[in-house]
């Protein structure tokens, strides 16, 4: 947990099973995030929470929730819903939850998500409903509808990565579900970002939520250091086997936009390294994905390659590196793929392959906070490149349009040879015209001027 002012947990005022419970798993010091939402959830308020992987937004809702829980004999009921977009996000929550029954043996927490054996999910809930119910949108709605899962009680629900939620499309699930809420339900959603689609949404439910953002502050943990590594526009396998070669992680994720590369990058890495290989992705089957990622806790590889819809979110504790082969469309996925390194107090690293292509997308990490430090191979070195050459590789923000769209052609097709003579000649007849034009307009303006000191010879 990272220091807020020297703000302790005890100065909540949580019940003391509560407290005994943080004191049992070593939570002192809330981060900023829980300093800000835990007051408000605790005194019954909706919240409309912004912030990334790693700010401690788990037990910034868990935590208010529990010590709001009431164990009278008539509340048999479920008091508070919570709701994940993935299996290992739900797992994950429920796993949080579970410290909390050792000192409070009234408390019962269940796990409703897809790929378990969903008649053994009834067959629990006809004994009891749950005091806390965490699961995943569809076997949520599947379970309500069905009338085993009694959701109309809760007190609260929580809305978890909701623009993951969105992307991995059930949204229409979870509307379902929280349209059949009681009308004075508690009602917050944590998000890394609001996309216009989901914005609809948010508003349907936000009634008068408080909304926290600290995204911006929280960018990057100062604990991660970002590389830049210049592909040269090569081929990736040569340029990742040289990265593999001159790092020496304690755990390394190398992320993939696409799941059907991720077989070849698995087989690469393994090759280059000559150790089993890890991956999280969405074609894995239910059971295999659990298994992998219990397996990734364990410290079974040094390697894993993933995809951020099956990684996000996800607890995985000592990555030391984490490597981008390529870069997200959605710029908010790469500071939760960086975010998985430097934790708890621990330093990190951040690789980006990088080639012309995606330049602008640098640009905008660049512009929300991120400094890059820029790298080049050199005898199968990675070598940081100094103030010079950091000058001359800026320099393509300066450029003009027209100059971006001769170096993207040039990028963008097989290099042929005598393509860096025809891309100079391009760009030179380009600042040629440039200068011929700006020489036009000089003269356009000192001729403009003579004319107006003419006229007012005439007529004055």
């Amino acid at each position: 947990m990272s220091n807020n002012n020297e703000r302790k947990f005890s100065d909540f005022g949580f019940k003391k099973y509560i407290n005994d419970t943080l004191k049992d798993i070593n939570f002192e010091t809330p981060t900023r995030i829980q300093t800000e939402i835990i007051p408000l959830i605790k005194k019954y308020q909706n919240v409309i929470a912004l912030s990334h992987t790693g700010t401690g937004k788990t037990h910034a809702f868990l935590l208010p929730i529990l010590n709001n829980l009431k164990f009278d004999q008539d509340k048999k009921n479920i008091q508070a819903l919570i709701i994940a977009p993935t299996r290992e996000l739900a797992k994950q929550i429920y796993d949080n939850v579970r410290p909390f029954i050792k000192n409070e043996p009234q408390l019962k927490v269940d796990l409703f998500i897809g790929g378990e054996d969903i008649n053994k999910q009834i067959e629990s809930l006809s004994k009891r409903q749950p005091t806390i119910a965490v699961g995943t949108p569809t076997r949520i709605k599947e379970l309500y509808e069905q009338n085993h899962l009694k959701a109309t009680t809760s007190d609260y629900i929580i809305i978890d990565e909701c623009d993951m939620i969105f992307d991995l499309g059930f949204i229409e699930d979870v509307d379902f579900v929280v349209s059949k809420a009681k009308q004075n339900v508690n009602l917050s959603m944590f998000s890394a970002t609001i996309p216009e689609q989901l914005r609809p949404f948010v508003t349907k439910y936000a009634r008068n939520a408080h909304f926290i953002d600290v995204t911006e502050k929280n960018v990057s943990s100062k604990n991660i250091k970002h590389f830049l590594i210049d592909t040269k526009n090569k081929e990736i396998e040569p340029v990742l086997t040289n990265v593999l070669s001159s790092i020496n992680p304690y755990l390394c994720l190398i992320f993939s936009n696409h799941k059907d590369d991720i077989p070849r990058y698995v087989k690469l890495i393994r090759e280059i390294t000559g150790q089993n290989v890890g991956e999280l992705h969405g074609d894995l089957q239910p059971r295999t994905r659990m298994n992998m990622l219990k397996k990734i806790k364990n410290n079974e590889f040094k390697f894993v390659v993933a995809t951020d819809v099956a990684a996000r979110g996800v607890d995985i504790i000592g990555v030391s590196h984490v490597i981008s082969i390529d870069l997200p469309t959605d710029l908010s996925y790469y500071i939760h793929r960086s975010g998985r390194t430097g934790r708890s107090k621990m330093t990190g690293e951040s690789y980006v392959l990088f080639n012309i292509k995606n330049q602008e997308k640098i640009e905008g990490l660049e512009k929300i906070g991120i400094e890059f430090v820029r790298l080049r191979m050199d005898n199968n070195q990675l070598i940081e490149i100094r103030s010079k050459n950091k000058k001359k590789a800026k320099h393509y923000e300066d450029l003009d349009t027209d100059s971006k769209k001769v170096i993207a052609k040039y990028s963008n097709q097989k290099v042929k040879p005598g393509y860096k003579k025809k891309r100079k000649r391009e760009l030179d007849e380009i600042t040629r015209k440039k200068r011929r034009e700006h020489i036009k307009q000089s003269i356009d303006k000192i001729k403009k001027e003579k004319y107006r000191k003419r006229r007012e010879e005439l007529f004055d």
